[in-house]
């Protein structure tokens, strides 16, 4: 007889989703067959429909039509894959292939886990095995690098603006130059 290995105290009912923004979910369009249409017409007609693939585990993914609960479950993830087309995994947040710290043999490691970038690897869940080596180690590096990117975030978009604001200037420049010869040609004359 199986028995029940948790501690319901850590159920909310107030939220019975609690902690499943770490499960990573894929968004995706699959052509469904619309039968009755098909029927109608005599030839298959398909609808474009929104899917998602939950990865509870490397041996549990659940795969089906997205329901509107979905996208309250998941909702950054489901407006980064609306926004961005994305539909690698947990898509939102930084490659882990583009963290230098990790190998690309590390990066093979946790995709096999199902964890696809740095902010999924800073919330690592205890459901991952801790035998991948430096686990712990790794995590507090990811924490870390999610905090200072949230701190440097206003000073790149400050630097964005900078950046335009230079251009505007040597735009600028060009054209007095421009007047400024423009004028001494009319006045040498």
């Amino acid at each position: 007889m199986e028995t029940f290995d948790a501690d319901i105290g850590h159920f909310n009912p107030s939220n019975p989703f609690a902690g499943d923004e770490k499960n990573p979910v894929q968004f995706y369009i699959n052509a469904d067959q619309d039968f009755a249409e098909t029927e109608k017409q005599g030839r298959p007609i398909y609808r474009d429909t929104e899917y998602i693939r939950i990865f509870n585990s490397k041996d549990n993914i659940i795969e089906r039509p997205l329901r509107d609960s979905d996208k309250a479950r998941w909702p950054r993830q489901y407006a980064a894959w609306k926004n961005t087309g994305a539909s690698e995994p947990g898509a939102a947040g930084t490659p882990l292939a583009h963290w230098p710290i990790l190998s690309r043999a590390q990066v093979e490691e946790f995709k096999y886990f199902k964890i696809f970038t740095v902010d999924q690897l800073a919330e690592l869940p205890d459901s991952i095995p801790a035998n991948i080596p430096d686990r712990q180690r790794l995590k507090a590096l990811a924490k870390a690098h999610v905090e200072t990117a949230k701190g440097e975030a206003p000073m790149l978009k400050m630097q964005l603006e900078l950046d335009g604001k230079q251009g505007q200037i040597d735009e600028l420049m060009t054209e007095v130059r421009r007047l400024t010869g423009l004028v001494k040609e009319k006045l040498g004359k």
